[in-house]
């Protein structure tokens, strides 16, 4: 079966490498535009391609159906009205404000405008390609995965690029992370998102930090810790 397939693979690659070959003695450089269309149309095919092996490999990827959106970097996968065969994801490298305050962290500032814009992009029903890294699961039984929509977008990154999310390093998935922190840099330039307001993502923090809900958490905490 696969030497069938590389067959066809490489019968098309000689077609095309004949095709580009006339259409460049025919046309010269006039054949520029169309050259450059089917290299995007070869690249995206072959992206995809790529993309979906991944993912029917269950060690390495998934693909899933989304059925709500928690947060701007968290979403819950599966059948939206069996609620047994739910799981949740959490976005790798990225890191977007808290929007639902919790026994943990409060709401913080941007929170609310990275979970809606994911709650429009990642809407009920819409099917999304999980691809893992080297831990799959965090602390807390979540799934960890790099998520593209089927036009190929890799979301992760789309969120840190407008400005949603700041780029972070959860050791041992760093497989993004150079081209996240590039992302972050090109977008605090602009003054994009959250750089609208903020010039490092410290600001955040330190501002949390502040509240009566942090400073109560961290009672809680010493109490626990104190009963143990």
């Amino acid at each position: 079966m696969f030497d069938k397939i590389i067959e066809k693979g490489y019968d098309l690659f000689i077609d095309i490498v004949a095709f580009v070959t006339d259409l460049i003695t025919t046309h010269g450089w006039y054949a520029a535009p169309i050259l450059l269309g089917i290299f995007l149309v070869i690249r995206f095919a072959l992206k995809m391609l790529f993309l979906y092996l991944r993912a029917i490999n269950p060690l390495t990827g998934r693909i899933a159906r989304v059925a709500r959106v928690s947060d701007g970097d968290t979403f819950i996968i599966g059948h939206h009205k069996k609620k047994y065969r739910r799981e949740k994801v959490r976005l790798i490298g990225i890191d977007t404000p808290e929007s639902v305050r919790s026994m943990y962290m409060d709401v913080m500032p941007f929170g609310k405008e990275a979970s809606d814009y994911t709650k429009k992009r990642l809407y009920e029903g819409r099917r999304v390609i999980l691809i893992f890294d080297q831990a799959k699961r965090d602390e807390f039984g979540r799934l960890l995965a790099y998520v593209y929509l089927l036009t190929g977008e890799f979301y992760n990154a789309t969120l840190v690029k407008k400005g949603y999310a700041f780029a972070e390093k959860y050791p041992p998935n760093i497989r993004f992370s150079n081209k996240f922190e590039r992302l972050e840099s090109n977008a605090k330039f602009a003054n994009r998102g959250i750089w609208k307001i903020y010039k490092n993502k410290k600001e955040v923090r330190n501002e949390y930090k502040r509240t009566e809900h942090y400073k109560n958490f961290l009672k809680t905490k010493s109490n626990s810790s104190n009963n143990w």
